[in-house]
């Protein structure tokens, strides 16, 4: 009885999350979900627990929930200092003219450029940032945006993998297996490198007969930043932010400590602490929150054992198998219910599921793969997907759901294919 609560519970969740009722947005549809199950599945000590608390039942969290939460904030203001004084716009801009009115130059420079920020900045504010940028320039040069605005959303979901910090589900991943912080980067680069490869190529192919061999540009392309020395701390932090992360990983100090410091010191620098605050985006932090309540109910009651049971009693003692099917299933479930609430789920699954050390980590690095491509199958398997749409539709242009698939169900599940070999021959080499 126990159970069908906690799932009855989880897909009302889940469908206010979707359907946002009377306005209703996503952050709230979280708590909802969240008062529900706290009424009536968890006891006080579980919503502990929940957080991130340790208790006496259980010393040891299976997410450290609060330092997610901190790493998640300071980290967007870092982040949106970077955007607000042009960093982004500054780099996306100058690869843009350096195409040399080539148009696979331009294609090339796109994927590149966005990979780059990507890997520092997160997909959510690079492709906020960017997509303007490239739909400006398209329309003045008098070319198909089509292809750049393809490649830039690709490029920037995959380019979200390899680090730590490169996107909110790497960093419950990570907290919840206790991933060593360089590690993390030494398993996922070669797969995000395997990922991009085919991305760029099949796109390439895909896109071949809209781009154009030259096109005319207007301006000179010197777009200016807006306060160099911002955007120098700014840099400074967040390498330092990178590096120290991995000496707090080392010296069991929680990494949140080593972001609030940075985030602290850019606030103080600045002295526009309360702009910068609600530069955050709250509601997103409240989504998490919410949402792993929510998924501690399911906890609980055993459902998380028992799909731990059942999936994985049907996936063999190949790890290279176990990777891809794991990470296909994952990138499929974003599409499904989001990559955040994807990852919330499959963690207490995986957890649940007993396995062999070697076994679960590899797990822990497909979910990694799973949640971060799964992104390019649909607009709605992530934030970025809604929010590039969305912000390319301001600037009047779109692209349709059939095209999306088209292109998704092509590229993505050979770039997962790619990656999950990758990290399989990783596993049994390293």
């Amino acid at each position: 009885m126990i159970q069908l609560l906690a799932i009855a519970v989880f897909v009302l969740t889940y469908t206010l999350i979707v359907i946002k009722p009377k306005r209703i947005n996503e952050a709230q549809a979280a708590l909802i979900g969240a008062g529900l199950t706290i009424i009536f599945l968890l006891k006080p000590y579980q919503v502990l627990e929940a957080l991130g608390i340790s208790t006496a039942e259980m010393p040891h969290p299976l997410v450290i929930t609060w330092n997610v939460i901190i790493i998640l904030a300071t980290l967007m203001v870092i982040s949106t200092l970077l955007d607000d004084y042009g960093f982004f716009e500054y780099c996306a801009s100058r690869a843009i003219h350096a195409s040399e009115n080539n148009g696979e130059k331009l294609f090339l420079y796109t994927f590149l450029v966005i990979s780059l920020i990507s890997l520092f900045a997160g997909n959510d504010v690079v492709i906020l940032t960017t997509t303007p940028i490239i739909l400006i320039f398209c329309k003045n040069a008098g070319i198909n945006p089509k292809p750049y605005m393809y490649m830039s959303f690709f490029a920037a979901n995959t380019f979200s993998i390899p680090l730590y910090i490169g996107n909110l589900t790497n960093i419950l991943i990570g907290d919840s297996f206790k991933l060593d912080y360089f590690g993390f980067t030494k398993y996922m680069l070669l797969p995000t490198l395997a990922a991009a490869l085919v991305n760029y190529y099949l796109m390439k192919y895909i896109f071949r007969k809209q781009i154009p061999g030259s096109f005319k540009s207007t301006g000179d392309g010197r777009v200016q930043l807006k306060n160099k020395s911002f955007v120098a701390l700014g840099l400074a932090v967040l390498l330092g932010v990178i590096v120290l992360g991995g000496v707090a990983n080392y010296m069991k100090v929680p990494l949140s400590v080593v972001t609030l410091i940075g985030a602290l010191i850019l606030i103080i620098a600045e002295r526009r602490a309360v702009y910068r605050l609600k530069r955050v985006s709250w509601n997103v932090v409240l989504f998490v929150i919410g949402l792993f309540i929510a998924v501690k109910g399911l906890e609980v009651s055993g459902v998380s054992g028992f799909a731990g049971d059942l999936m994985f009693s049907r996936i063999s003692d190949n790890v290279m198998a176990a990777i891809f099917s794991v990470s296909l299933l994952s990138a499929f479930l974003c599409n499904l219910i989001n990559n955040i609430p994807m990852t919330a789920m499959m963690l207490s699954i995986v957890q649940h599921a007993g396995l062999p050390a070697q076994m679960n980590t590899a797990m822990a690095y497909s979910l990694v793969i799973g949640s971060n491509l799964g992104a390019n199958f649909t607009t709605f398997g992530a934030l970025a997907g809604i929010l590039w749409l969305e912000s390319a539709r301001r600037y009047g242009w779109s692209t349709t759901m059939t095209e999306i698939l088209k292109i998704g169900l092509f590229v993505t599940p050979i770039a997962i294919l790619g990656a999950s070999v990758v990290l399989g021959l990783e596993m049994l080499i390293l």
